[in-house]
């Protein structure tokens, strides 16, 4: 812009110059006179222009060099404190995820500290059971040789023994097949309840006696017992069961009860290798990580098996209690015919003073057995508190509603015992 100014300038000097030359001439035509004025004009004039229009560039040039360097240092800052923006969001993720590693890190290295120290212990015990054995091996060493030429006849004499015992045993020993023996030592007579379901044409076929396992039994209680606090862990078991992979659950907004309990539980059923897998990273984490055991044991007993132990277990316990004062019998897991032919499977069956009581446990789903149980207990005559359905995931509504429409008396696993107390009781005050 500055440039076609310039121009303009000098062609508008140019004409004048012309013009005042041509008079000029006209005035005085002599040559050198003329050229001399003309050359002392020119250069007058256009020093004055030039430098007028030097000045002008320069200032111009000055003003925009301004501008532009002004903006750079704009840009150098906004980039300089996005710089510093993000170094510092770097350093707080670097920071927090080097955090969590080194927790993750020392909770594993504790844990492999703890279960390195039980089994250098087991191994301590062990070795103090193999000295002491040693001990008393090295003390009846001098002894052996006699023992083993006298070995020979004392089991013949022992046999013979042993078949005079048996040969001496009365005849009126008890020998009835109808007697069984139930958990916590209880020994009952199922002779009337074999009368009772014959009476309505239903026939035993079998019996599955469990076998007394105290440790399962103990995670059965702790299980029923707590099962409100354990609720979400269990049901992170039952999802994952069929597919067998991990699962984990975060309890960091658990309160510390809920915690506590589930952990003791998973501790438990990895003791027993059913959970195959299981951690639990501490504060601040509280991340516990599980997978469930494929075994058929491990998935009869996770699937529900629990649950019957626990109802059965509850109800043998008071039972107990009320010896001398009550008529109780029950069987478990009892396989019968029904009437119309149908094989079916009764959990739990027990009376109190000529009184029948039947109990399903239920932990999945239940909305395809609801009929069918109901139809049953009315066949059997029992009344609607004679009929009892366990659930472990049922709301109150869900439970009235259910008693309401159906010949059965819904209720939860909390509710198991004080129903069980609420039903001994009752007949404690007909005696």
């Amino acid at each position: 812009m500055d440039l076609v100014l310039a121009l303009l300038i000098g062609v508008a000097v140019g004409f004048s110059l012309g013009v005042y030359v041509a008079r000029r001439y006209k005035a005085n035509p002599r040559p050198e006179a003329w050229q001399r004025e003309v050359i002392r004009e020119i250069s007058s004039w256009l020093g004055q222009e030039l430098d007028k229009t030097l000045i002008k560039l320069g200032e111009g040039l000055a003003d925009e060099t301004s501008q532009r360097l002004q903006s750079i240092q704009a840009d150098l800052e906004k980039f300089r404190l996005r710089l510093l923006e993000s170094y510092q969001s770097f350093l707080q993720v670097w920071g927090k995820d080097l955090t969590q590693a080194i927790s993750v890190k020392l909770a594993e290295h504790s844990e492999q500290l703890n279960s390195q120290r039980a089994i250098l212990e087991n191994l301590v015990k062990e070795a103090r059971g193999i000295y002491q054995q040693l001990q008393v091996a090295l003390k009846k060493s001098s002894r052996l040789e006699i023992s083993q030429a006298t070995d020979q006849n004392s089991q013949k004499d022992q046999a013979a023994i042993h078949k005079t015992i048996e040969n001496s045993l009365p005849d009126d020993v008890p020998r009835d097949k109808e007697k069984v023996a139930a958990s916590n030592m209880l020994e009952v007579d199922i002779s009337k309840i074999k009368s009772f379901l014959n009476s309505k044409n239903i026939k035993i076929r079998s019996i599955d006696m469990e076998e007394e396992e105290e440790k399962l039994d103990q995670i059965a209680d702790l299980m029923g017992s707590q099962y409100s606090l354990i609720k979400r862990f269990y049901g992170m078991i039952k999802s994952s069961m069929n597919s067998g992979n991990s699962f984990s659950t975060n309890l960091r907004d658990e309160p510390q009860q809920v915690i506590g309990t589930t952990c003791q539980v998973a501790t438990e059923l990895y003791k027993i290798a059913f959970l195959e897998e299981y951690r639990y990273f501490r504060a601040p984490r509280c991340l516990l990580v599980a997978r469930a055991s494929r075994s058929p044991q491990a998935l009869n007993f996770l699937s529900g098996n629990w649950l019957e132990r626990y109802v059965r277990n509850r109800l043998i316990c008071l039972a107990k209690r009320q010896t001398g004062k009550i008529d109780f019998s029950y069987i478990a897991n009892a396989k019968v015919t029904l009437s119309n032919g149908d094989d079916f499977e009764m959990d739990l069956l027990f009376h109190v003073n000529d009184q029948f009581y039947w109990v399903e446990s239920k932990t999945g789903e239940y909305q395809d057995k609801v009929q069918k149980y109901s139809k049953i207990a009315s066949d059997l005559g029992l009344q609607r508190n004679q009929a009892i359905i366990v659930l472990t995931d049922v709301s109150q509504d869900a439970k009235t509603s259910l008693s309401s429409l159906y010949h059965l008396s819904v209720i939860s696993v909390d509710e198991v015992e004080a129903t069980f107390e609420r039903i001994l009781k009752s007949h404690l005050r007909e005696v």
